[in-house]
């Protein structure tokens, strides 16, 4: 092909508005072909595009191509497309904030409030009510409703009950202050200046003779000039101040002396002093109150006439000589006297029975042998028994019991008014003190 005629230029771009036509038959392509360089000497042509892009585009994570290449140069026409993994950030909410899953990687922050109390206006937080109902109570007024819990403004009142106070001749109410302030004037009753009592004005001196709170007062009380002498027994000692009464040493010209009668222990205690005891005279004693150490407790008479059988085994003399005593000491010796017969060779014994607990007392001081006959003889007889470790101030019951070692012994005691019959039976107590030496 021949070149003449064509004009060689230099532009940074080419624009075409008509067909390129090559070689001799003027051939214009067809659609998507490109001009070919057929090199050096040689001509260009149309041709199917083959270029590739220098650098290839890789595909990366989560993309792919339609063609299922792992790059893209451009030499075809191909459709890249995104993977949605559906992987998000991790997040964790505390109450009350709450995280909402959109899909995706689409999160929402919101916040989880009580739709009745709050609510969210032009993006924020506002109360819309508080939780609880105010309620007027008593000289109370609410613009609107008996309520109020915020959810709309209303105007409260107090009425006023018109509760109005006066003051009285002891109370002042000053309405000058705010509030009013309630003085005391002075106390309703007065006090009254007695004998020996005189009162004076504090500020002034002035005599007085009330007090009321009202003024200031002075009281003071004044000497009455009272004198004292000593009586019988009694010495008032003048030497001294102030003046010193005693009792006299020697008590003299008492009628009664009378202790103290609600329980407490209570005594008279005479002189220690070696040789030298406490002397009583012309004392009667005779009274049952009075506790005698080594007196008489008790005593039982059978006087009327009375044969108690004895048998072979211990029975009571008699329900009579039952007989309850106070020990005043730790011991009491019993001493029982009757005409006593154990004939034909008998033993007789004799022993303390507890009448109340059902029980002998101890066998070796109250059960003993006192008489053995061996012929027909009404001899009086004495049976003696002791009783040690009794507690003072404790009763203790006691009634004397016999048995003869043969039947039958005789107890003989008392007589019908005659002359000459059997003396009493008679039981005696004595309180034998704390000084009991045993051998």
């Amino acid at each position: 092909m021949s070149t003449s005629g064509l004009t060689n230029i230099t532009v940074s771009e080419l624009s075409v508005q008509n067909q390129i036509l090559l070689g001799d038959n003027l051939d214009n392509g067809s659609a998507g072909q490109v001009l070919i360089s057929g090199g050096d000497n040689n001509n260009v042509s149309w041709s199917s595009n083959s270029s590739t892009i220098l650098n290839p585009l890789i595909i990366g994570s989560n993309l792919s191509l339609s063609s299922g290449s792992s790059s893209f140069n451009g030499s075809i026409s191909d459709t890249i497309n995104a993977t949605d993994t559906n992987t998000q950030l991790n997040l964790t909410a505390a109450l009350p904030i709450v995280i909402n899953d959109l899909g995706g990687l689409n999160k929402q922050i919101d916040i989880d409030i009580d739709t009745a109390t709050m609510g969210v206006s032009g993006g924020e937080l506002e109360v819309l009510q508080v939780p609880n109902n105010l309620i007027k109570g008593t000289n109370i007024n609410f613009s609107s409703g008996t309520t109020y819990n915020g959810s709309s403004a209303i105007t409260i009142s107090a009425i006023d009950t018109n509760t109005t106070y006066q003051g009285s001749s002891t109370i002042n109410i000053d309405t000058s202050t705010t509030p009013d302030t309630i003085n005391v004037l002075k106390v309703p009753n007065v006090i009254t200046a007695g004998a020996n009592i005189s009162m004076v004005n504090t500020d002034d001196g002035a005599s007085a003779t009330t007090y009321d709170g009202s003024e200031p007062i002075t009281i003071t009380a004044t000497s009455s000039g009272t004198t004292y002498q000593g009586g019988t027994n009694i010495n008032i000692d003048t030497s001294t101040t102030p003046d010193s009464i005693n009792l006299d040493v020697s008590i003299m010209n008492q009628t009664l002396l009378m202790f103290n009668q609600s329980g407490i222990t209570t005594a008279i205690i005479g002189s220690a002093y070696p040789n030298k005891p406490t002397i009583t005279t012309y004392l009667d004693l005779s009274s049952a109150t009075n506790t005698i150490p080594g007196g008489v407790l008790a005593t039982k008479i059978q006087q009327t006439y009375l044969r108690r059988d004895i048998s072979t085994t211990y029975i009571e003399y008699s329900s009579n000589f039952r007989t309850s005593f106070v020990a005043q000491s730790a011991s009491v010796m019993v001493e029982f006297y009757a005409v006593i017969a154990a004939y034909s060779s008998k033993l007789f014994y004799g022993a303390l029975y507890d009448y109340i607990n059902s029980q002998f007392f101890a066998t070796s001081q109250t059960r003993h042998r006192f008489k053995f006959d061996n012929g027909l003889d009404q001899d009086p007889t004495s049976c003696m028994w002791y009783l040690t470790g009794l507690t003072a101030g404790t009763t203790y019951y006691i009634s004397p019991y016999f048995k003869s070692s043969k039947a039958t012994s005789y107890i003989y005691a008392g007589n019908s008014g005659a002359a000459d019959s059997f003396a009493p039976a008679i039981m005696r107590i004595y309180d034998g003190g704390n000084n009991v030496d045993i051998y």
